[in-house]
């Protein structure tokens, strides 16, 4: 990919980040509005992946590991974002999501400190960028098998572009959060994250690399037979890696919460 090339895709990203794109999609059991305070309140804000078959016609769902996370925090609400373009690109899913964040903080009052990105695929990449370009002080994120750049095998144009893509990811994101990876996944080679993983250990050593192998995969999923991709929809994934990465991230984004109520109380 040549420079021109990568300038151009950097403007293009600046320039979805500009437009304002629809926040549809639904609450998983407990709604915002159930909250007196939204200062207090965690706002976990959900986005599928990409498939053509179903672009247009998305429904909110939301999986088994973030279902957990309202279930088990009375002050957490999940919010199943839809993204209904039939051909984005993936600066319009990141845009989708920045406008979700715009959307809670500026009309629902929710501090950006308060929200958790969340993401499979498309809109784990989405969150990542997100994360990285257009909100540094989001409270947390969580990318699953985080990619948006089609099946594998990718051709070399691809292959530069994403590796661009991760080195400035990696030299921008600050948040904490997980990023879980997935061997034998169909959309992207594992590898090709450690060069991200090299270049943020110093800059967000907070931020954490999950890397589950293939035989790890087959444990937790039934469905994951010859592909790894899907295996956060299974109950079993979200009972290995709950406790220790999204209820990490709650507890922690719940006590900066409650110590910036109380340093702005004194």
């Amino acid at each position: 990919m040549t420079l021109r090339s990568l300038l151009l895709l950097a403007s293009t990203l600046a320039t979805a980040a500009c437009v304002s794109y629809p926040v549809e999609g639904d609450f998983a059991g407990r709604p915002l509005n159930g909250h007196e305070n939204p200062a207090f309140t965690i706002v976990l804000i959900h986005n599928h992946g990409f498939s053509r078959a179903q672009a247009g016609t998305y429904r909110p769902v939301t999986p088994p590991i973030l279902r957990l996370a309202t279930e088990r925090n009375p002050d957490v609400v999940v919010f199943s974002q839809v993204r209904n373009l039939t051909n984005p690109t993936a600066a319009d899913h990141a845009a989708f999501i920045e406008s979700a964040v715009a959307y809670f903080h500026a009309d629902r009052g929710v501090p950006i400190e308060n929200i958790i990105l969340a993401g499979q695929s498309c809109g784990g990449w989405g969150s990542l960028y997100a994360a990285a370009y257009r909100y540094p002080t989001i409270g947390g994120v969580l990318a699953f098998a985080p990619t948006c750049h089609g099946k594998l095998p990718h051709p070399p144009a691809v292959r530069a572009r994403r590796a661009w893509e991760l080195a400035q990811l990696a030299d921008r994101l600050r948040a904490q959060g997980t990023i879980f990876l997935y061997e034998g996944d169909s959309y992207y080679d594992v590898a090709e994250w450690d060069g991200f993983a090299a270049r943020a250990a110093g800059r967000a050593p907070w931020l954490h690399i999950v890397r589950v192998t293939r035989p790890r995969i087959l444990e937790l999923c039934d469905s994951c037979g010859r592909d790894s991709h899907g295996v956060y929809w299974d109950g079993r994934f979200a009972a290995a890696f709950f406790e220790d990465h999204v209820q990490t991230l709650i507890d922690g984004v719940r006590a900066r919460i409650r110590a910036g109520l109380g340093a702005s109380a004194d």
